[in-house]
């Protein structure tokens, strides 16, 4: 019989009620309606998870997103929105996958996109960096 009070088990991230609140506190869910105003319209950089409810790698790269949202609150803004539910944007804009990240400056889209179930905190940290134009870190002494 297996041990009811392992302490090896993990809980999933995204059942995680820490990453749950962080990733509502700091990621705006949207919908393909909402687009212009919170996007088009924004001056702050933009990165947007285009998201699955069914979709494993979207759920797990929820928290991930979450805490470089409130890593660079004030700096850059997060959104997400659901895939299938805003097919016709999705269409326009080419997702075909999710999750898919897509980065905005000025309204339009800036750099290469990621996408798919291995997306890296620090990939998304690093293109965010590159957005605001984050000096490089100084090499050490």
């Amino acid at each position: 019989m297996a041990n009811r009070f392992n302490v090896n088990v993990r809980v999933p991230v995204s059942e995680d009620p820490d990453a749950q609140a962080i990733e509502a506190k700091y990621v705006k869910e949207i919908t393909q309606g909402d687009w212009e105003k919170e996007v088009g319209g924004e001056a702050l950089p933009v990165v947007v998870h285009f998201f699955s409810k069914a979709s494993p790698a979207s759920e797990a790269l929820s928290p991930r997103f979450g805490a470089l949202a409130e890593k660079f609150s004030g700096k850059a803004r997060f959104v997400k929105i659901q895939h299938p539910a805003s097919s016709d944007l999705a269409g326009r804009l080419g997702v075909t996958e999710s999750p898919t990240v897509v980065f905005f400056k000025g309204g339009k889209e800036n750099g290469a996109r990621l996408s798919g179930g291995e997306i890296k905190r620090t990939e998304l940290k690093a293109r965010v960096e590159g957005m605001l134009g984050a000096p490089a870190a100084a090499p050490a002494a």
